[in-house]
């Protein structure tokens, strides 16, 4: 962005100046000057590039011209006051950027609208920096060759310096220049005047030319394709970037010549200030900018796949249809396997049955298996038992051979039996292995047909779609925290309220230097001087001071200015808010002050009218002199107060009325005792024993009134001021003639 820097001062008499010597100045020109009797020549400055006159359109279309001398000398003839404002300047930075050409042609352009819009002739002057040789310890000094600790200007500083009238030009006889000798042009006009013309204030005016530069400027650097100029502050656009104070000319020379200043050091700071911030919003925009282009990326892969959706949706519908076409036709045979199912379940039921028999049969075999070798053992030892019997029977009963013969035949029915029931045996735990196999075959297929089907939903690329989408919005929302993370912390806005408190105290210490109040005993104007603490605001902050013990003319600057920094804690703002407003916003609270005295103002005027009307009517009762004037004045003090001090009283009148008021009335009281001074010690003045013996008379009605009213008001040296004039009564009168010095006028 290309910078503005666009400033405006009025060139008075009451400062000493010229309008031709600083016309002369600024075009390097030798122009005598009439009304001082002299010459002024620059002809040797350096730097001046151009110098034009621009006279308004409706002047040029007269076929008026004029020079230089002349108008300037015709300028200072048309002002009569001593302290008159006898031109302004406009000073306006160019853009480096531009040729010779192009800033000559867009600082005319700008200067014709100047002049057509405020009807006054401007002179046009254009400079560039002027570059010194470097420093060289051998040689000559000379103005040509930098000093040592010297540095040259910047080298793209080059402006204009637009000069133009107070008055509106217009044409004389034969097509000569005069001006307006009865107003200036509105711009030089008081904020009161202007107020009652329905004008802006000169600020908003000022402002309105700016603007007016700045465009102008924009259209060339547009068509250039350069950066635009911007007139808002930095605080408008957006900026946490701080301005730096205004140096002035002597500040400027002293850093130029290597000698560290005060405003220098504290632009410096603003400086390094000010570069940190930058880096630091630099490093955070690459991260936010590296962080943006990851996002746009994820977001771009999202919405590339997000494309596909339709067709991927067309194919999962069609897949849910080929699933609905599937069940559709699955539903008998699943009937059929929830029907088998059951049917299993009832076999499976009969073969647990069938094998719990088996199972007890076996038990049963086994147990008889198990007692059978002992029965075989048994019967074998009743064999060999029997048959020694049998032996010994057949010996002694030979007779009975057929009894023998069946016995044996028992025996081998007994031994056959054995044989049988070791094969039943056999038989059986076949028979068992082979239930327990089918058992086993019939509980696997129940279980096989008892397996659910497969579900149709089951898509393994939608759950790695809503996986992946899932993923996304993840990312998206720890980039979306990561980046609102990314502020100042703690530490960041500690230092900027440390930074405030600094400045703060710098101002509260410089508050009575001239460069950032009004001058003392000068009289100047708030509006002439937006920028600088009135006189009121002055006395508010000294009280401020005084009641913190602020050192105001310390030894050590920056250490007292860090210790008063210290002193401003919540506490103090919040019991002093009235001056920390007018620290921080001095023409905030100028403006809020004056909005809330308005009111008080106008009834003020109001009343003073009135009382001089009635002063007036009381003079003529007592004479004509300065001190039937004062006299008259200190019989309506009394029934003034009262009428201030009842409006000040109101509950509706605000704390700065009455602060107003209040002031008033003091001062009112110091004038009134001098008034009573001067009234008594000028009775001798008068020129009849009658008149004293009136003034007399009104004195002591107006002293006894006002002592009864405003005694405790009226200070030690107001007290002693009346009774120095009452002394006077003591000493005899000696009448003058008729011819007196009048007193001092109050």
């Amino acid at each position: 962005m290309t910078m503005v820097h666009f400033d405006t001062k009025a060139i008075s008499r009451k400062a000493g100046q010229s309008a031709v010597a600083c016309a002369a100045y600024r075009a390097g020109d030798i122009l005598g000057d009439v009304k001082y009797g002299k010459t002024h020549d620059y002809a040797k400055k350096r730097g001046v590039m151009s110098s034009d006159i621009v006279l308004p359109s409706s002047l040029k279309a007269l076929g008026v011209g004029v020079n230089r001398e002349l108008l300037w000398n015709l300028a200072e003839a048309a002002e009569n006051r001593s302290d008159s404002r006898v031109a302004r300047e406009w000073l306006i930075n160019l853009p480096y950027e531009l040729s010779e050409e192009e800033r000559h042609t867009l600082a005319i352009a700008f200067a014709q609208k100047l002049a057509n819009d405020m009807d006054v002739i401007a002179d046009v002057c254009i400079h560039r920096p002027v570059m010194k040789l470097p420093f060289d310890p051998e040689a000559k000094p000379s103005s040509k060759r930098l000093r040592e600790g010297e540095q040259n200007p910047d080298p793209r500083n080059f402006h204009a310096h637009i000069l133009v009238t107070t008055r509106a030009p217009i044409a004389g006889p034969n097509k000569t220049l005069a001006f307006d000798p009865k107003l200036k042009i509105p711009f030089e006009w008081s904020n009161k005047k202007r107020l009652a013309h329905d004008l802006p204030s000169s600020m908003k005016e000022i402002k309105r030319v700016r603007q007016m530069w700045v465009d102008t400027a924009n259209v060339v650097l547009a068509k250039k394709q350069l950066p635009l100029m911007d007139a808002r502050s930095y605080k408008d656009q957006g900026l946490d970037q701080q301005p730096t104070i205004k140096m002035g000319v002597e500040a400027t020379a002293m850093e130029r010549r290597g000698i560290t200043t005060e405003k220098g050091d504290i632009n410096r700071e603003i400086i390094a200030r000010n570069q940190a911030v930058t880096e630091q919003t630099i490093q955070q925009g690459s991260e936010h900018e590296r962080r943006a282009r990851a996002l746009r990326k994820g977001l771009a892969w999202t919405t590339e796949h997000n494309a596909r959706l339709p067709e991927l949706l067309g194919d999962t519908a069609q897949r849910i249809d080929d699933s609905e076409r599937c069940l559709n036709s699955a539903e008998p045979e699943i009937n059929w396997s929830f029907e088998d199912g059951a049917r299993a379940t009832n076999r499976t039921y009969q073969a647990k049955r069938r094998i719990e028999a088996a199972n007890d049969g076996a038990a049963t075999a086994g147990q008889y298996a198990e007692s059978l070798p002992e029965l075989i053992k048994d019967t074998e030892q009743l064999i060999a038992n029997t048959k020694p019997n049998l032996e010994w029977t057949a010996r002694r009963c030979e007779n009975l051979p057929k009894r023998g013969d069946d016995t044996q035949q028992r025996i081998d029915k007994a031994a056959q039996r054995i044989d049988d029931s070791k094969q039943w045996i056999t038989q059986n735990s076949e028979r068992v292995q082979a239930s327990k196999s089918i058992t086993d075959g019939i509980n696997s297929g129940i279980t096989e047909r008892a397996r659910p089907a497969p579900s149709p939903f089951d898509d393994d690329y939608q759950r790695a779609f809503f996986e992946r989408k899932r993923q996304v919005n993840r990312t998206i929302a720890e980039t979306d925290s990561k980046l609102d993370g990314s502020k100042f912390g703690d530490e960041s806005n500690h230092n900027a309220l440390r930074k405030t408190l600094m400045v703060m105290a710098h101002r509260l210490l410089t508050r009575n230097q001239t460069n950032f109040c009004l001058r003392p005993g000068h009289n100047d104007h708030p509006a002439d001087y937006p920028d600088k603490f009135d006189y009121r605001q002055v006395e508010s902050l000294n009280r401020f001071a005084d009641a913190l013990g602020v050192d105001s003319n310390p030894s050590d600057f920056r250490a007292e200015q860090r210790r008063v920094a210290d002193l401003f804690t919540p506490e103090v703002m919040e019991n002093h808010v009235n001056a920390i407003d007018i620290i921080l916003k001095r023409q905030r609270e100028r403006k809020a002050y004056e909005e809330a005295t308005s009111g008080f103002t106008q009834f003020l005027e109001r009343l003073d009218k009135s009382r001089a009307t009635k002063n007036d009517e009381l003079q003529k009762r007592l004479g004509i002199s300065d001190i039937s004037r004062m006299t008259a004045a200190t019989q309506t003090v009394s029934s003034y107060l009262t009428i201030i001090t009842d409006e000040m009283n109101k509950e509706e009148t605000p704390w700065q009325s009455r602060e107003l008021a209040a002031k008033h009335i003091k001062e009112t009281l110091k004038l009134t005792a001098i008034q009573f001074q001067l009234s008594y010690d000028g009775l001798k003045t008068l020129d009849s024993v009658e008149s004293v013996q009136k003034h007399v008379k009104v004195l002591e009605t107006s002293l006894s009134d006002i002592a009864t009213k405003c005694s405790a008001k009226f200070t030690e040296s107001d007290s002693k001021r009346i009774n120095e004039g009452l002394t006077v009564l003591n000493k005899p009168i000696d009448i003058k003639s008729l011819y007196h010095s009048p007193s001092p006028r109050f």
